[in-house]
């Protein structure tokens, strides 16, 4: 009769469990990870007993030798007797961890779920189950906080991930354990389990007793803690995307944060961590960031595919990578100049002199006679100067007139000058050069037409 109640409860649950966190949809297929030890041999028991369609997916690491083979012929063998779909695969383990300098239980992961996200699609199902419950989602609580975490490292393993289920996060071992006793379910037994060589069996032998010896009922307390820890987390991932929408925007293929006001909100760093983790910043920049030393206009801090300027009370993240190409024209074309950043330069050449030179920065007239070939288009550098249009000869650095115009470093990187016989005609978009300008001896005429490229937000910002 134990063994009857044992089997009801248990199924009850497993299937409530999966009713309330919507996992299978009815008639879809699991294919269902297993290893042959007893977590997965109890969930395959309980997939089958629930009727529910599923497939069985083995991987034989070769990590124990014969006994790693035994497995995998255990696991077929129940599946031949149970009529379930068998898939398995062999992994030499060592050799990729050696090769991609991983651990041995890092690589078996990696290895195992690309597999497993692989099969899914051979075995025609919608979602792979995993056997992981109670104890190991507390375990995992524990190794996240004692390796450094955000709240996001305190919920556990999650009961969905992307594809992945988990449909026995509700039991706990001595409880699956007991359940495998009272229904005669054979499974393997593996040694690594019993020692303490992994951190996690560390914190399974060692750790949690010393709770249980505090509260007798600690799992089942830490899993209602887990609950609420998972509740917190949803809400401090609404108040920072209302934050984010008060202080971020997206304008210009860029990222400005409002850092002036994102102060005036409550931690403000959790916030800006949030804002520039995607973009490969971490925790320790954010500190530096915001720190008062290091808030002066200027300051550049860097990522791989990302790089944050402080400017003002503004932080501006660029994710373009500046290319310093310099183009030679040997001839003006009567076509358009495409730039690497996507900006691009027409020219026309016309006799006479305008009737009017227009407003725009964006076009420049250039006496033809005073240009001399090969032009070169390129990126300023510093120890550049010119002679500003109006200012009747004077000589001024780019960097001062940069300063004068209030450009940041990164508007200064895309600015693009027109060089021609050593000295600059003209900062594309800005100002003309006084040495080149039209005058009543001018005969013919050069415009040059500068188009800026527009980059779009949604390509630079996934």
């Amino acid at each position: 009769m134990h063994g009857c109640h044992n089997f009801t409860a248990m199924l009850q649950r497993f299937l409530s469990h999966i009713a309330s966190s919507s996992f299978i949809e009815q008639g879809s297929k699991t294919l269902v990870a297993t290893s042959g030890g007893v977590d997965s041999m109890v969930l395959c028991h309980l997939f089958h007993a629930a009727g529910l369609r599923f497939a069985v997916a083995h991987c034989n690491f070769q990590l124990r030798g014969e006994d790693s083979d035994q497995d995998e012929l255990f696991v077929k063998n129940w599946c031949q007797a149970n009529d379930v779909t068998f898939y398995s695969v062999k992994f030499d383990t060592l050799d990729f961890a050696q090769k991609n300098k991983l651990s041995i239980q890092v690589a078996a992961r990696d290895l195992r779920y690309q597999w497993l996200k692989t099969t899914l699609q051979t075995a025609d199902c919608q979602q792979i189950a995993t056997a992981h419950h109670l104890d190991d989602s507390i375990e995992t609580l524990f190794y996240n906080f004692t390796k450094g975490c955000g709240i996001r490292g305190l919920h556990g393993i999650p009961a969905r991930n992307g594809s992945i289920i988990r449909p026995m996060l509700f039991a706990t071992k001595k409880e699956i354990l007991s359940y495998a006793a009272a229904n005669n379910i054979a499974f393997r037994e593996d040694a690594s389990n019993q020692t303490d060589k992994y951190n996690r069996n560390l914190i399974r032998h060692q750790v949690v007793p010393v709770f249980e010896k505090i509260n007798p009922s600690f799992q089942r307390t830490a899993a209602e803690n887990i609950k609420r820890l998972a509740a917190a987390e949803q809400l401090y991932d609404f108040a920072v995307q209302q934050i984010q929408q008060q202080v971020v925007a997206k304008t210009e293929g860029k990222l400005k944060i409002d850092l002036e006001k994102l102060l005036t909100y409550p931690a403000p760093a959790s916030v800006l961590y949030e804002t520039l983790k995607p973009y490969g910043f971490n925790k320790d920049q954010i500190e530096q960031i915001l720190t008062a030393d290091n808030q002066q206009t200027g300051n550049l801090f860097q990522t791989p595919s990302a790089r944050l300027l402080v400017d003002r009370s503004f932080l501006v993240v660029s994710f373009e990578q500046v290319e310093r190409e310099t183009l030679m024209l040997e001839a003006l074309p009567d076509f358009a100049v495409h730039l690497p950043n996507g900006d691009s330069l027409t020219f026309q050449v016309k006799d006479s002199v305008p009737l009017d030179f227009g407003q725009s920065a964006d076009s420049a007239w250039l006496d033809a006679d005073k240009l001399r070939l090969p032009i070169t288009i390129r990126h300023w550098q510093p120890g550049d100067w010119f002679c500003p249009i109006g200012m009747e000869g004077k000589r001024q650095k780019l960097q001062d007139y940069f300063s004068n115009q209030k450009l940041s470093r990164f508007e200064k990187e895309r600015v693009w000058v027109l060089e021609s016989g050593g000295e600059i005609a003209w900062i594309v978009g800005y100002r003309m050069d006084e040495r080149f300008k039209i005058t009543h001896e001018t005969k013919s005429y050069i415009q040059a037409v500068f188009l800026q490229g527009n980059q779009s937000d949604s390509k630079l910002l996934t």
